[in-house]
């Protein structure tokens, strides 16, 4: 009896982790890019690269740049107002992302872009728009990934950019995660400007070092790790009130470094 009752418990506790999850955002951190900033943004970096590259700054340039930098409404360790990580320590210190793939995307516009692997490139100004007709439900964007442990995943869903590019343009409402293929989680997004924290109920994916000599990735022992992957696939969204693309901004990690 007893060993039944521990097959059963044994059972039981498969069934439910191998269940699909549904997540919510645990935390919401709203954005908003006004002009005035930015500009002081792009007037900082011109000043701190010319002091880098040992060109001589005149003395109302030194004093600007050190107002600039004491500037509490900048950011301290973002050169760009569109920086998402900025210059600080954080999951991409070591974790290493190989390629961001999109089942597909809108056609250029000019210089701009709307491939996938703009929902990865830390830079809230550009997106991965899908390119199908419709809404894009089924349409997915997959992070291939060498070297990361990650416990939360962060959005920034829709067009962050401006408040109209936000509203003319469809954002996700739920997303579809995969780990390697395999479904685990469904994401319930807000419909608002923001990043949004989704905590995992577990550490997913592994650490890893280049091996220069051998050109692969493996762990502290040299055993060989392999690339792993998260799929976002689009379900349903919030339409948008002038065009029916679906837009992702930006998606990156959190998680343990080693």
């Amino acid at each position: 009896m007893r060993i039944l009752f521990v097959l059963f418990s044994v059972m039981l506790s498969q069934i439910l982790f191998s269940q699909v999850k549904d997540l919510y955002p645990t935390k919401v951190d709203k954005l908003s890019f006004p002009e005035e900033l930015k500009k002081l943004y792009e007037e900082r970096y011109v000043l701190f690269k010319k002091q880098v590259n040992n060109q001589n700054l005149t003395e109302l340039e030194r004093k600007r740049l050190d107002e600039l930098l004491n500037n509490e409404k900048l950011e301290e360790h973002k050169m760009s107002w569109w920086d998402v990580s900025g210059m600080g320590c954080n999951w991409y210190c070591c974790g290493s992302i190989d390629t961001v793939i999109a089942s597909s995307n809108l056609k250029n516009n000019g210089k701009i872009t709307y491939i996938g692997s703009n929902a990865g490139d830390d830079n809230y100004e550009t997106a991965w728009v899908e390119g199908v007709d419709g809404y894009g439900a089924g349409e997915s964007v997959t992070f291939y990934i060498n070297s990361g442990s990650v416990d939360e995943i962060i959005i920034s869903n829709g067009y962050v950019k401006t408040p109209r590019a936000y509203k003319e343009n469809s954002r996700v409402k739920t997303l579809k995660l995969y780990f390697n293929n395999k479904h685990i989680a469904n994401l319930h997004l807000k419909d608002e400007i923001s990043d949004q924290h989704f905590k995992l109920w577990k550490v997913f994916g592994s650490y890893a070092i280049y091996n220069d000599d051998e050109r692969r990735w493996g762990d502290l022992d040299g055993k060989i790790v392999p690339r792993w992957s998260f799929k976002f696939e689009i379900v349903d969204v919030y339409e948008g009130t002038k065009y029916d693309d679906t837009v992702i901004s930006e998606i990156y990690f959190s998680g343990p470094c080693h």
